[in-house]
């Protein structure tokens, strides 16, 4: 897809947002000792700062991508409502608050060497009387028409309500618009009909009623299929270092992404930067797997920033012009040159790798030293080459894997031309040195 074009689509793209909002407070300091009062570190703070949070904090992300949110939530009539509203509306934010006497929820987190120590949160999660929920209606049905998708952003905080969730479904339904839901278990009632969920793994486990369970392909499948069913709608599950996987609400569409973060600093806020951009990859006509790229792409980038934090569109174009971790054999040649041409040095690791061992790690480190591109040539198929691959893209050292058949090693390195290469324990049959040796 073209990154670029997309992305310039986004301007002025509207997205009605309705939700649970707050304000994210973080105390950010030095632990190094501990109290004489009490067996508790002591925290000296250094530095603070105020971000919006929850479903604002979808809002901020559609505003930076270049969208035109309009955020309907709940505030309190006291100094952090006025906070609130300010910094919303200089991101670009418009705000349609009601209140019904309660104050403005707040989070705040005590942070000692990007550690987060605990978290204090200011709030009352009773739901709104249903008077306010018909004046939030009214509100709805004057933004629909201009609107072109709309967001149910659900913290659990008093705001959404099954009856204003299914109202608020029927009449954007009425209007001939999309809705996207990002969900909380407890609700699952809420949600039926609405176009598209898009649950974390453990919130989908919630949804679908199945215990704990680990994600693997058989578990993603069966999972997104039972919540697909329950709600009659597309499901895109993200799974953290697993990626993302969608599933169409007919069952015939389904695929997945695996994940593109080269580091994971804060996952707060991730799932919000997620539904920022996939609604608005949605609004301008971008297919679903279009859409989930990109969305994966700016969850990759956002869970590398400390707290609560949004995506620009600058920084997605950036990473477009990254390949996906996992390169195809036919794309190697074409990358090579992109990233010479910019001036990078690139190392190659090639290998089986049916297991890493510490001396293994140690050696692809190396590898990474003094290079500003590792890529990983995986000999060799079968069914555990996909447990591999993620094994390997788990190592923060390595940038990109690309699956080499059997015999074709010599191949990918000649189309690589890396700067430096390390061989681990190929077959002689295999070794790319033979194979190099005897042209």
């Amino acid at each position: 897809m073209r990154i670029k074009k997309t992305l310039e689509r986004f301007t002025g793209r509207k997205v009605l947002v309705l939700g649970d909002v707050f304000i994210d407070e973080y105390l950010d300091g030095e632990c190094t000792r501990i109290s004489p009062e009490a067996p508790v570190p002591i925290l000296r703070v250094t530095s603070s700062f105020k971000v919006l949070g929850g479903a604002a904090n979808t809002a901020a992300n559609i505003a930076s991508l270049g969208g035109k949110p309009v955020l309907l939530g709940l505030l309190g009539n006291d100094e952090h409502g006025r906070e609130f509203r300010n910094t919303a509306e200089g991101l670009g934010i418009e705000v349609k608050a009601v209140s019904d006497g309660r104050p403005t929820t707040r989070k705040t987190r005590l942070v000692g060497q990007r550690q987060q120590l605990i978290r204090m949160d200011y709030e009352e999660t009773h739901y709104i009387a249903a008077a306010l929920e018909e004046s939030i209606l009214a509100m709805v049905r004057q933004e629909l028409p201009s609107a072109d998708i709309v967001v149910l952003s659900d913290y659990a905080k008093g705001f959404l309500t099954a009856a204003l969730c299914r109202s608020v479904i029927a009449e954007a339904h009425a209007a001939g618009r999309k809705v996207i839901v990002d969900p909380r278990p407890q609700h699952g009632d809420f949600y039926i009909g609405a176009d598209y969920l898009t649950p974390n793994w453990k919130e989908s486990l919630g949804l679908a009623g199945i215990p704990e369970r680990a994600a693997d392909q058989e578990a993603i499948r069966e999972v997104g299929a039972l919540v697909g069913g329950r709600f009659g709608g597309n499901v895109l599950l993200t799974l953290g270092p697993n990626g993302m996987a969608f599933r169409g609400k007919d069952g015939r569409e389904t695929f997945s992404l695996p994940t593109v973060a080269r580091e994971v600093f804060d996952v707060s806020g991730a799932g919000d930067t997620v539904v920022a951009s996939f609604a608005l990859a949605l609004a301008v006509g971008c297919a679903h797997k279009e859409a989930a790229f990109l969305a994966n792409l700016a969850a990759g980038i956002v869970v590398g920033k400390f707290g609560t934090a949004t995506v620009t569109r600058e920084e997605l174009m950036r990473a477009g012009e990254e390949p996906s971790r996992r390169i195809r054999r036919e794309e190697v040649q074409a990358w090579s040159r992109r990233w010479k041409a910019k001036g990078r040095r690139v190392a190659a690791v090639i290998g089986s790798f049916p297991s890493l061992d510490p001396d293994q790690v140690g050696r692809i480190d190396q590898a990474k030293r003094g290079v500003d591109v590792l890529v990983v040539g995986l000999v060799g198929g079968g069914a555990s080459r996909e447990a591999r691959a993620e094994m390997l893209l788990a190592l923060r050292s390595v940038d990109f894997v690309c699956e080499v058949e059997e015999g074709w090693a010599a191949e990918f390195l000649a189309d690589l031309s890396p700067d430096k290469m390390i061989e681990f324990g190929l077959d002689p049959e295999a070794s790319p040195m033979r194979h190099a040796a005897s042209r």
